[in-house]
């Protein structure tokens, strides 16, 4: 059996975590199915709140892989700290993601990996771990991207000012470099969408670019006629320590919601997800009608007795895993253009697009008025998840692309 090493900026675990994690934990699991498979995880502070945390995802994901070690960045997130590691990256490469990520005793558990026994194929699951390239040697990699990191960074940055603008656009400049390198130096790039495909094409045209698009377990994420529904509520789920999400809910809390409450004083909201902003949170301690629930371990009752999940993401790129999910449990969907771009979804059909204020309004007013609508989007959404994203067949897609690799640079 061909010998994988996997490199992760974060620990894949639990798999019902946020986005990114969910993808790269069944990705994961897939390809432990396929290969003799070795984790090495970063876990970036907090993430997985303890010592005694990380010990339990380690032997966790140890259970499903041939190895597992995670390894706990320094907990020292200071506003000094961190001012300096901004100073830094806004002059110098390599990027503030990338310095974030170095880490000493990691890269010198990898040399004893690769001292120790001949790897056949690497997968490093983001280009901020570019670094650890060099201590690959003759090992072909595979170079995942959750989004074009380069794209979504100018994205952020015009969303902001000042200072934070500048450092953003300088960031972003800086990752289009590193993608245009590494992106070149993989023997195989795996992007999320087609979308996604055709930007890294553009800044690496010499890359090999695959799609591996996320996915849904979909016995996990399923309906369930037993679960009441709420008539005229809303439900979003979503970790807001990713910046699309966060400014999708402070756009929901300061114009959106206003606008949907005053259309119909009977309606409510419930958000989930980590770390939510400010305006967020005031909405909730001054309007009883909205709840935000924070981290939950598990999104489907809410999910469930939502009459309509909303997506109001302005920014971003890759595919919304927490839409796909809302799909697979039969929620019909209102969402912004940006917030579907790259899964394929087809507006009227599959979901009611919604981009501003009175489009958001009128769409979940047309659900909620036409119960028919809501009902064959709700069935055709979860059709199409069904189809395009269910695990098992992307596992295969991941294993034909890693067959492809080991064809062309040898097998162990």
């Amino acid at each position: 059996m061909s010998r994988l090493l996997w490199l992760s900026h974060f620990a894949p675990y639990p798999a019902t975590g946020h986005g990114a994690l969910q993808r790269t934990h069944h990705l994961l699991a897939q390809a432990a199915r396929r290969y003799d498979t070795h984790l090495v995880a970063l876990a970036p502070p907090r993430s997985l709140g303890d010592a005694r945390a990380r010990d339990d995802a380690e032997r966790a994901l140890g259970r499903i892989t041939a190895s597992a070690r995670i390894f706990s960045l320094p907990d020292d997130f200071t506003r000094a700290r961190t001012a300096v590691r901004v100073a830094r990256a806004a002059v110098s490469r390599p990027t503030y993601w990338e310095r974030l990520f170095v880490h000493t005793e990691a890269a010198e558990y990898v040399r004893g990996l690769l001292r120790d026994a001949r790897f056949d194929i690497a997968h490093l699951d983001t280009v901020f771990l570019a670094g650890y390239v060099s201590l690959l040697g003759a090992v072909p990699f595979v170079l995942n991207h959750h989004n074009v990191e380069s794209h979504l960074l100018d994205r952020r940055a015009e969303r902001m000012g000042g200072f934070a603008r500048s450092f953003f656009r300088r960031q972003a400049r800086a990752t289009v470099q590193l993608e245009r390198e590494f992106g070149a130096r993989a023997t195989t790039n795996l992007v999320v969408s087609d979308l996604d495909g055709d930007r890294l094409r553009e800044l690496a045209p010499r890359a090999t670019i695959e799609t591996i698009p996320n996915g849904v377990d979909v016995t996990f994420f399923a309906p369930d006629a037993a679960e009441p529904v709420r008539p005229r509520s809303l439900v979003w789920a979503g970790g807001m320590d990713w910046f699309p999400n966060a400014d999708a809910i402070e756009w929901f809390a300061t114009a959106l919601w206003p606008a949907l409450a005053a259309d119909d004083p009977t309606r409510t909201a419930v958000i989930i997800g980590r770390q939510p902003p400010a305006p967020a949170v005031a909405l909730a301690a001054a309007d009883p009608r909205v709840r935000v629930l924070g981290f939950v371990d598990d999104v489907r009752p809410h999910v469930r007795r939502a009459a309509t999940y909303i997506c109001p993401i302005r920014v971003g790129g890759g595919t919304r895993l927490k839409v796909l999910d809302a799909l697979a449990i039969g929620r019909p969907l209102v969402a912004t253009r940006i917030g579907v771009e790259g899964i394929g979804l087809v507006p009227g059909e599959h979901y009611l697009e919604a981009n501003d204020v009175g489009d958001t309004v009128a769409a979940v007013t047309r659900l909620e008025h036409d119960p028919g609508l809501a009902g064959r989007l709700a069935e055709a959404g979860r059709a199409f998840v069904l189809a395009r994203y269910s695990w098992d067949g992307i596992g295969e897609r991941l294993g034909r692309v890693y067959e492809r690799v080991l064809d062309q640079h040898g097998r162990g």
